[in-house]
């Protein structure tokens, strides 16, 4: 039987009160003179083997155009790789590891007990179509000049997705400055390790006109697969 490792049913930072958002797995950009305040992420990580399952859910205050999450992935994603999760798995499980108070009391130690062996609990594991949009060639050519790479775009549910590779961090952290994004204080050096690891940048941004689709006010959950020998929760 393989054996399953569920990270701590939800790696969870519940920030009480409302402050800008910055990081758990990567970081929130926002288009410049945007406010976006994010009260709690909620992240669940399964691995299995070399096979890592990674679900982000975000509860941010602002508006969805201006909304956009980067995330150091290993490797580059395929579109089948990457889905749109169900919030409603990420809050069971929140529940489910939430800390408890017991008590325990202490019965008569000479008492003989009858154990039976309990049978061990099943664990359930728990972005329409493909478009490559077209990309402007001065784009291409700036981010040649940069150092930085688009490996990928796919639209997957009610996001756009970009897989980046990058040279240096310095140029990865220019580049998405000059595509409108007001990115968090010091964070070039935050990238670096990764670059130097090799590692591909996972760029999520709100499609408004799907949004709309989905019928839902808020972001629903981001879950990406990969094959990896490298486990890990990018955090830094």
């Amino acid at each position: 039987m393989k054996r399953l490792t569920l990270l701590a049913a939800t790696l969870a930072v519940a920030l009480f009160a409302p402050r800008p958002a910055h990081a758990f797995c990567g970081f929130y950009v926002g288009k410049a003179g945007a406010e976006l305040y994010n009260h709690a992420s909620k992240v669940v990580l399964v691995r299995d083997g070399n096979r890592t399952v990674l679900t982000m859910s975000n509860d941010f205050e602002g508006n969805m155009k201006d909304f956009a999450l980067v995330v150091p992935v290993p490797t580059v994603l395929e579109k089948d790789q990457i889905h749109v999760g169900d919030k409603k798995y990420i809050d069971r499980i929140d529940s489910y590891s939430a800390p408890r108070l017991v008590e325990y009391s202490d019965p008569n130690p000479c008492q003989v007990y009858n154990y039976r062996s309990m049978a061990p609990m099943a664990a359930g594991a728990g972005m329409a179509r493909m478009e490559k949009d077209d990309l402007a060639a001065d784009r291409d050519e700036r981010a040649k000049a940069l150092g930085v790479k688009i490996e990928a775009e796919y639209s997957v549910g009610e996001y756009d997705i970009a897989i980046l590779s990058a040279k240096q961090s310095d140029g990865l952290e220019t580049y998405l400055k000059e595509q409108g994004y007001q990115i968090p204080a010091k964070a070039a050096a935050a990238l670096e390790p990764y670059i130097k690891q090799n590692m591909k940048f996972f760029v999520a941004k709100v499609n408004l006109d799907e949004q709309k689709n989905t019928g839902v006010t808020y972001l629903r959950p981001i879950q990406i697969a990969y094959e990896s020998e490298k486990f890990m929760l990018p955090i830094r």
